[in-house]
């Protein structure tokens, strides 16, 4: 068995050593196709990588700003005021209860604040629970949160505030000293959703504080304490601010964001939110990725069928060494083999090359996670090993052929 192995592997070398150049083309085909597969693969699996993290785990595309509130017989909409998030929760919890969203305010002060690097501050807050806004897993009350500052500490000077005849004025200020100032990411569902906060301006920036520090704030500027302020607010006191500059609803569900935004404008709420803005482009972006899969699609599948076409070739042409093979004594199980022998090592290096290019490429140049790389490593020569398989079944029907066929076909490729 083994001086028959060593036989055939002999007749399958000297087959190998006057291979024409059809045959080496054939190589060079099938290289190109298995290297061409992993590369579409690995920029296909990096395009919905990076599209899974900037929409399905964008944390902007769950909230919903309600800014202010259109009434039945007025022309122009309110602002909302301290009784709107308590509303706008009951009325999810009671329409859509199943969608567990959650209900937040968003506090402003709307009166410009100077500090000690000399920009005027539009001092902003969120609920204690809603850090998330912000992108902060908690917020101190000793530190000041901007997406702009490079300062370590920072001082405010926060007016106090006297009603007059002709409104409120100031001609004192008390210092406020946070010990620590921390930059806010502007792919924050805030920073993301309102623009007025994405960046500093001619006028100001945006400054977020506690919600603490935020009514210490308010304290200190109108000399009450921040119930009083509120129950003020709430007879309808004009104090010249209007503390709530938004509703913030967070959807813990993706689906269910349209809806909860179309009960809320169902019930007179003026609502914004980015997914409505992502879905048109999503739509878009779908109509282009289609055109695009279908291109990929079609070169890919004119790659691959070039080099089973090359190999197919080869294997015509190879009927005069098949014939002859048959014509010294070999069975046709065995000229089969011959063949399968004469190509076996360069598909396992094309396989093993291939492998190691989509590893390699998928963790440094496409930065995919490690059980992606190893897929499309494992298509990768798969594709390979399908095209051998292939192969080789074909090459046992050639090798079948009747030896006087086999020879006349030889001829006719002559």
């Amino acid at each position: 068995m083994g001086r028959n192995d060593e036989r055939l592997r002999s007749a399958a070398r000297m087959m190998r050593a006057k291979a024409p150049i059809q045959f080496r083309i054939a190589v060079a085909t099938l290289f190109v196709a298995a290297l061409a597969l992993s590369t579409l693969g690995l920029f296909g699996c990096r395009v919905a990588q990076d599209a899974k993290r900037q929409f399905a785990m964008n944390p902007a595309l769950h909230v919903i700003l309600v800014n202010s509130v259109s009434l039945e017989g007025q022309e122009l909409p309110r602002h909302v005021d301290w009784q709107d998030r308590e509303r706008i929760q009951q009325t999810l919890d009671q329409s859509f209860p199943n969608a567990g969203a959650r209900v937040w305010n968003v506090y402003q002060i709307n009166f410009g604040i100077t500090d000690s690097e000399g920009y005027t501050d539009w001092v902003e807050s969120v609920d204690r629970d809603a850090t998330a806004l912000l992108g902060l897993a908690q917020m101190r009350n000793d530190t000041a949160y901007t997406p702009s500052s490079k300062a370590s500490r920072l001082m405010l000077y926060v007016p106090a505030v006297r009603q007059t005849r002709g409104g409120y004025e100031s001609d004192r200020r008390t210092p406020m000293a946070f010990s620590r100032v921390e930059r806010l990411s502007r792919q924050a569902p805030l920073m993301t959703l309102a623009s007025t906060w994405d960046a500093e301006s001619m006028n100001g920036r945006p400054l977020f504080v506690s919600y603490d520090t935020y009514r210490t704030i308010l304290e200190r500027a109108f000399g009450q304490p921040f119930p009083d302020l509120i129950r003020a607010l709430a007879r309808g006191l004009d104090l010249g601010i209007e503390p709530i500059a938004c509703v913030a609803v967070y959807v813990p569900h993706l689906a269910d964001v349209d809806q909860v935004a179309s009960i809320l404008t169902a019930h007179h709420d003026n609502v914004a939110y980015a997914l409505g803005v992502f879905q048109q482009l999503s739509s878009t972006w779908r109509s282009g990725a289609r055109l695009a899969v279908g291109f990929i699609a079609v070169i890919l599948m004119a790659t691959c069928l070039s080099a089973w076409l090359a190999f197919r070739g080869d294997l015509r042409r190879s009927r005069t060494d098949l014939g002859i093979l048959r014509h010294f004594g070999f069975s046709s199980r065995e000229v089969a083999r011959i063949y399968h022998l004469r190509f076996q090592r360069t598909f396992l290096v094309c396989a093993g090359f291939t492998a190691v290019y989509t590893l390699v490429a998928g963790a440094l140049l496409f930065r995919l996670p490690a059980y992606a790389c190893v897929a499309l490593a494992c298509v990768g020569a798969g594709f390979v090993g399908l095209v051998s398989m292939a192969l080789a079944r074909a090459a046992r029907k050639t090798a079948a052929i009747q030896l006087v066929h086999l020879l006349r076909f030889s001829k006719e490729m002559e």
